[in-house]
Formats: C-alpha cells, sequence, structure tokens
C-alpha cells in the first residue's frame, strides 16, 4: 500500500485520523512543529519542483540516507476502497520511509502539512500531525538530500 488516504482532503491539525481533538499539549506540539516548518526548507515551490519533476520515478531510493525510499504523488485523485466501499481522497504527497518510520509531506488546501504514518499488522495507515521537531529536523535532511539528488538528476 503506497499511497496515503483521507477520509477527506481537511488539514488534519491538532485531529487525528478519526478527526478526533486531541489533547492540549498535542495542539502545542503541533504548533511548535508548524512554527519550525515556516523557516523550513520544506516549502511549497519545493515541493511543487520534487513533485512536478519531469526526469525522476514516482519511486525514488537515496542511499546513505535516514528515510532511503520516497514515494512521490503527483495527482490527487479520489480511491474507493474495495473494503468498506467508501471514497478516500489521495493528496498530492512526498513519503519518505524506512523500515520503522514514514514521514509524508501532503499538499491540502494550499498548504503544506506534515504527517506521521504508522502501518498496523493489519496494514491499514494511520495518520496523525507531525508533532516532534525532532522528525522535522529529520524530514528536512531527507528533504535536502531529495533536492540534491534531482539538481544531480537535471544536470546530467
Amino acid at each position: 500500500m503506497n499511497s496515503i488516504y483521507y477520509i477527506d482532503e481537511e488539514p488534519l491539525e491538532h485531529r487525528d485520523f478519526k478527526k478526533n481533538i486531541n489533547s492540549f499539549l498535542w495542539k502545542i506540539l503541533y504548533k511548535r512543529v508548524k512554527k519550525n516548518l515556516d523557516s523550513s526548507i520544506i516549502n511549497i515551490e519545493n515541493f511543487r519542483k520534487i513533485v512536478f519533476n519531469k526526469k525522476s520515478d514516482n519511486h525514488i531510493v537515496l542511499e546513505d540516507s535516514i528515510l532511503p525510499l520516497v514515494i512521490l504523488k503527483n495527482n490527487a485523485s479520489l480511491y474507493l476502497c474495495p473494503e468498506d466501499s467508501k471514497e478516500y481522497y489521495i493528496p498530492l504527497s512526498i513519503a519518505f520511509c524506512s523500515p520503522n518510520l514514514r514521514l509524508d509531506i501532503v499538499l491540502i488546501e494550499g498548504e503544506l502539512e506534515l504527517r506521521n504514518v504508522e502501518i498496523s499488522k493489519k496494514e491499514v495507515l494511520e495518520h496523525k500531525p507531525m508533532l516532534l521537531v525532532k522528525n522535522l529536523k529529520i524530514l528536512e535532511k531527507s528533504f535536502r538530500e531529495l533536492l540534491n539528488y534531482l539538481d544531480k538528476l537535471e544536470s546530467k
């Protein structure tokens, strides 16, 4: 399962995947990550540069990276799930993956959102907003490596 599935195209902000408001601490942590994102290399211009790059595939492997597998979703669509017959929204996104961690950058309503993705044993994706600045730093490093990789592709 490589795509990101959401019930709708609304931002998660301080809500979990079921749209339940979580604790006050969660809201504070989320705002801290959003504040750091404002001055980050992760911005809409760089996001579009990566997602709409014509020289790269939808799956990229970055050697010697913390999150070596990159999955690009360069068109938003709706997905009809055969198990529950519900439609799920699949937004434009970049997923950075390793065996034990997956961090997503999602474009929803003209804004970037960072999400942690946990894959349960049932192989159901559970999305939560990114709450740790530590994860943001890991994501920024991987994002920078991806930009460098794409610049090398273009220069060839």
